[in-house]
């Protein structure tokens, strides 16, 4: 997963280039004037960092105790802040879908409307923004303490940081200064990574404690969000009639699918290689599925700034883009769905699961698609949880393989 890297800061590159809103380009406007640009930048730069989580959690990996203070507080920063904070690039396709039905003064309503709701503010932008920030400075930090990479390397990664955080919106070709550092620096670091060292494997400990505590706290905030939707009924009427609990639903289904994030890598984290790349790939579909619940708090803003019909309107608008809908809305729905039921298989085969694991996952999975969301859709989250939590007490993960060859075996191939 450690080559992830190379790829999110590829993905970052790109959408600086293409982003429209980059210069004097600022304010309200702008994207309706380039709308096939801001699609591509959105869904670029919303894969650029749903990349980075698996990337920089690879990079963390090798961590056992040296550095481990620092890579719990990055785990966590990465798992939950860097994925919340993936979903908001979203918003930037909403307020073209705005631009694009709107004139300017009143897309600036909705989009006053969606900064001022409270879920969405101290549910997604504070600690996305926070999270984002201190996974991409601790990670690097962390694993050149743990001397997993050089101070050179993290010091070339925190200075693609800092510059990205300078003039991610400056005019071209400042703005590619970040991300083509950054760039360097992971490639480096993905090909420069040691072995774990010696010593009590503390983090890994932690990481271990964490995915099984995702095996029962996912099948747990899955069952929360769908018995919070107003009415049981996902429809606008009862967005508008309960709008704070129809907020908090989307948040307690946004925050499940981060839950089956370490939870899934868990169960993959075997020396298998198929395995781990079917972890990865499920991790990603939960981040991009994760995101979309912030769909909820957007349709509100949308609705009580402007009108119903409006709303539903620029909600339809959405689905008319074609990057966002294959690139981000179908891959998220169908893998993570898909993967799901993949890592229990997977886990049957490896033996650190028994044969209904994958019977009652893929059940919970048929469940939630079939029944949709109402009283007895509560069985899809109570199948996942008769699935999964027997595991967190007897599924414990195998022993790694080493990342990358040791670094008397670099210098060799080296000469």
């Amino acid at each position: 997963m450690r080559f992830l890297l190379i790829l999110a800061s590829l993905a970052l590159l790109a959408a600086t280039a293409v982003d429209p809103a980059l210069g004097d380009a600022q304010g309200y406007g702008v994207y309706r004037a380039h709308p096939e640009a801001l699609q591509w930048h959105a869904v670029l730069l919303h894969s650029a960092w749903a990349l980075f989580v698996p990337g920089l959690l690879a990079l963390l990996s090798p961590i056992r105790a040296r550095g481990a203070v620092l890579a719990r507080v990055a785990w966590f920063a990465v798992v939950i802040g860097l994925t919340t904070f993936s979903a908001l690039m979203a918003a930037d396709l909403w307020v073209l879908a705005l631009e694009q039905q709107l004139p300017d003064d009143a897309v600036r309503r909705a989009d006053e409307a969606f900064q001022s709701l409270a879920w969405a503010q101290w549910g997604w932008q504070v600690p996305g923004l926070a999270g984002w920030a201190l996974a991409l400075v601790l990670t690097p930090i962390a694993a050149a303490r743990a001397r997993v990479i050089d101070w050179w390397t993290a010091g070339a990664a925190l200075l693609g940081t800092a510059l990205y955080f300078l003039f991610a919106i400056s005019a071209l070709p400042l703005s590619l200064l970040g991300p083509a550092v950054m760039l360097a620096a992971y490639t480096a670091a993905a090909f420069r990574m040691s072995r774990p060292g010696d010593g009590p494997d503390v983090f890994g400990r932690f990481v271990d404690r964490c995915g099984r505590a995702g095996l029962v706290a996912a099948p747990l905030l899955f069952a929360a969000g769908l018995a919070t939707v107003p009415g049981f009924s996902p429809g606008l009427d009862g967005s508008l009639s309960h709008p704070a609990q129809a907020q908090a639903s989307a948040l307690l289904l946004h925050l499940s699918w981060i839950a089956f994030i370490p939870a899934v890598l868990h169960l993959t984290r075997t020396p298998s290689r198929w395995p781990r790349i079917i972890g990865a790939v499920t991790a990603l579909a939960l981040i991009n599925f994760s995101a979309l619940m912030v769909g909820g708090y957007t349709t509100i803003a949308a609705a009580t700034a402007l009108d119903r019909p409006t709303a539903e309107r620029v909600d339809a608008a959405l689905g008319d883009y074609a990057p966002f809908t294959l690139g981000w809305v179908l891959p998220g729905m169908a893998l993570t769905f898909l993967g799901l039921i993949a890592t229990a298989v997977a886990a049957a085969v490896t033996r650190r699961a028994r044969w209904w694991t994958q019977v009652l996952t893929a059940a919970a999975v048929a469940a939630f698609l079939i029944l949709g969301v109402g009283p007895l859709s509560l069985l899809s989250p109570a199948l996942f949880l008769a699935a999964l939590a027997p595991l967190a007490r007897t599924a414990r993960p195998a022993p790694p393989p080493d990342a990358v060859p040791s670094k008397p075996a670099v210098a060799a191939e080296q000469h």
